[in-house]
């Protein structure tokens, strides 16, 4: 196949060990928790250097990256940060959080059965692309993302050319957003909960034994985060996503996308880690 899906190129794991087991923050704003006030959004030049400190902190590990993102505030629902927010991507295992609302979508918001449960904490937490190959196929292949396409109203999301390679799937840092913000907003609680319980509670070795705490959970190591990573190669290309709810009630949501030459592969991981961590001021209200 033309694209390795993450699940398929595997990494030695630096530190093995789990993330702890306990309870995920709730989504919503904890009753009787008085509102939080938010600090002014960035003025537009300094929305502007942050995303070029992204970028540049990408580029000084891997000067040929491509880097996309995206960085909103739920509470108040404007854009923090942004750059080629519409820019495509492979999505590799970012994809999966679709295939999950779909799968849970078939009983109108019901609680999903037991096994049905452990399928979506499969492929949500230790990424298990078995698991995701068996639900893609069981929800249509491609019209699971022509279905997000309508439901969620995406615009830059588009089915793979080979509806067996789900990895292949093209979006961007603005739909990535998207699906977060309908994740949080409008999917029904025991979909909602079971998915971000296991974002929450993803273990920093994936199935396929990649450390995949790249990114959010170690550029950004004081925040509360639900995650969903995406790496891979797609042709000459690799390929590194972090992507995901942060903050105690999942104030914040953020999209950064990164691709290059396959010849980076082992390195882009920590190229995205270092992007990231220029985001650590202004998601301080987030611990």
């Amino acid at each position: 196949m033309s694209v390795l899906l993450a699940g398929l190129v595997s990494a030695q794991s630096r530190n093995g060990s789990v993330r702890s087991e306990a309870a995920a923050p709730s989504i919503a704003l904890p009753s009787g928790t008085p509102p939080y006030v938010a600090p002014p959004a960035p003025a537009p030049d300094e929305h502007a250097e942050l995303a070029t400190r992204v970028q540049q902190a990408v580029w000084a590990v891997v000067p040929d990256a491509e880097v996309a993102m995206q960085v909103y505030d739920r509470h108040t629902g404007t854009e923090l940060t942004g750059l080629d927010t519409e820019r495509p991507f492979s999505t590799m295992s970012v994809v999966k959080v679709l295939i999950a609302l779909d799968t849970l979508s078939w009983d109108d918001g019901a609680e999903p059965s037991h096994d049905t449960q452990q399928e979506i904490r499969d492929m949500l937490a230790d990424s298990h692309d078995a698991t995701a190959s068996t639900l893609w196929v069981a929800g249509g292949r491609n019209d699971i993302v022509e279905r997000a396409i309508d439901e969620l109203g995406l615009t830059g999301t588009t089915p793979p050319r080979r509806s067996g390679e789900w990895g292949s799937t093209q979006t961007t840092a603005a739909d990535i957003v998207t699906m977060y913000q309908y994740l949080a907003a409008k999917t029904p609680a025991p979909a909602r909960d079971l998915m971000y319980s296991a974002m929450h509670q993803a273990p920093r070795v994936a199935a396929d034994g990649t450390d995949q705490y790249f990114g959010i959970p170690d550029g950004l190591p004081d925040t509360t985060w639900a995650i969903k990573q995406g790496w891979g190669t797609s042709g000459a290309e690799a390929v590194y996503h972090t992507t995901g709810l942060l903050g105690a009630d999942s104030r914040y949501v953020v999209a950064l996308l990164t691709s290059a030459p396959a010849q980076y592969y082992d390195v882009l991981d920590d190229a995205l880690t270092a992007g990231t961590s220029q985001l650590a001021g202004l998601l301080t209200q987030s611990r």
